[in-house]
């Protein structure tokens, strides 16, 4: 990380490196939505979570900086705001394909379990169900 004496430009170039290794998680996360290996994605959002978190940090020290009359150049700038454009794309990307497999999921179940009710609430808690009488019947 960086030291607090740093110049606004030397903390630009840092949050722009923990941009392009979040985009990098964001497009690993991407691979991994589309290969159905959810079990390897907790360890991806805890890597995204960290690098959110060491992002704002920068921009706040940038910020502090950035008031005290040091002006941005421009180049990193516009790499950095490149960054963040993509950055959110491909995030809100990922969140539809979660969105898809969950709407996947549901209908699945469903259809497994011939019924009409929800399995979980929209709070992530299991439903009830009636008997179908598919599985188990005579």
């Amino acid at each position: 990380m960086s030291s607090p004496a740093a110049a606004p430009d030397t903390l630009l170039v840092e949050q722009i490196s923990l941009l392009r290794q979040l985009l990098e998680k964001l497009q690993e996360e991407r691979r991994l939505l589309n290969s159905g290996a959810a079990l390897e994605l907790p360890p991806i959002t805890a890597a995204k979570s960290e690098l959110y978190r060491a992002v704002a940090e920068l921009e706040a020290q940038r910020r502090v900086r950035q008031g005290c009359g040091t002006a941005l150049s421009a180049d990193p700038a516009a790499d950095r705001d490149e960054l963040l454009r993509r950055i959110l794309q491909v995030n809100a990307e990922n969140g539809q394909i979660i969105d898809a497999l969950g709407r996947f999921t549901q209908g699945a179940w469903k259809l497994l379990f011939a019924t009409e009710d929800t399995i979980y609430t929209p709070d992530g808690i299991a439903g009830a169900q009636r008997p179908s009488g598919l599985i188990g019947s005579a």
